[in-house]
């Protein structure tokens, strides 16, 4: 499930942000631009809140609703955290369910209900993300973007990290996964996301009873509502 750096190419360079430029020019080897270099941390972003309101447990909103409160650091992962921020500002993770939930592993989001949007950003070649260096370890109350096993395939999921998740026993320091961001407030709604789908995962990786991702992106809230009607809900994400 890791994946390293991704060397600059036109497909890249061309109709990309200028931080994606720089990223990109940077990962083919230009020693003095390297993200964790002096220079990378002073042109970093500031650091931005962001507040999630969770409905714990769609059948009694009236009492099962929590904030959870995040701060993105750009010094931490520049790309990671321009491209949570797009993802907010075109809704793209409201009503979005908290799909693949494990206890004491990581609680994970970033399917939308919008086919469209889920079309344009979920294909398998779509917006996909450079490889970061990671600077940070996947600490608890920490968020990474999910990625496969090859190179350059993060892109619009995210998790939480329950636990210290960076060494023993699940390693994802070591697999490359990059946190963006931390909790600042509301770790205990976290830690209170409905965990009853796919509590197992199968030997092949995936999970048994688990929220099928294709299905979810094409079917919306209707498949979800049906056949997983349990999970918790991002109800409104916005930047503070």
């Amino acid at each position: 499930m890791s994946y390293l750096l991704m060397a600059a190419s036109a497909g890249l360079l061309a109709g990309s942000s200028p931080l994606s430029r720089r990223y990109a020019l940077c990962a083919v080897g230009s020693a003095s631009c390297l993200f964790g270099s002096r220079e990378a941390t002073a042109a970093a972003e500031p650091p931005y809140r962001v507040a999630m309101t969770i409905l714990l447990d769609p059948s009694n909103p009236a009492t099962t609703a929590g904030e959870v409160v995040i701060e993105v650091m750009p010094e931490w992962a520049p790309l990671a955290a321009a491209r949570f921020k797009e993802l907010i500002d075109i809704g793209f993770y409201t009503r979005s369910r908290f799909h693949r939930v494990l206890p004491l592993y990581v609680a994970q989001f970033g399917v939308s209900t919008n086919r469209e949007l889920n079309t344009a950003w979920l294909c398998k070649t779509c917006k996909r993300l450079p490889d970061e260096p990671r600077l940070q370890s996947n600490k608890k109350g920490t968020l990474s973007f999910a990625q496969a096993s090859v190179k350059d395939t993060r892109q619009t999921q995210v998790f939480f990290n329950l636990v210290d998740n960076g060494g023993l026993p699940n390693f994802l320091d070591s697999q490359g996964f990059t946190p963006f961001a931390r909790v600042i407030s509301g770790m205990d709604t976290v830690e209170k996301l409905y965990n009853g789908y796919g509590i197992m995962e199968s030997a092949s990786g995936g999970m048994t009873g688990a929220v099928n991702v294709n299905k979810a992106a094409y079917y919306g809230e209707a498949y979800l509502d049906e056949v997983f009607p349990k999970l918790s809900i991002i109800e409104s994400v916005k930047l503070l």
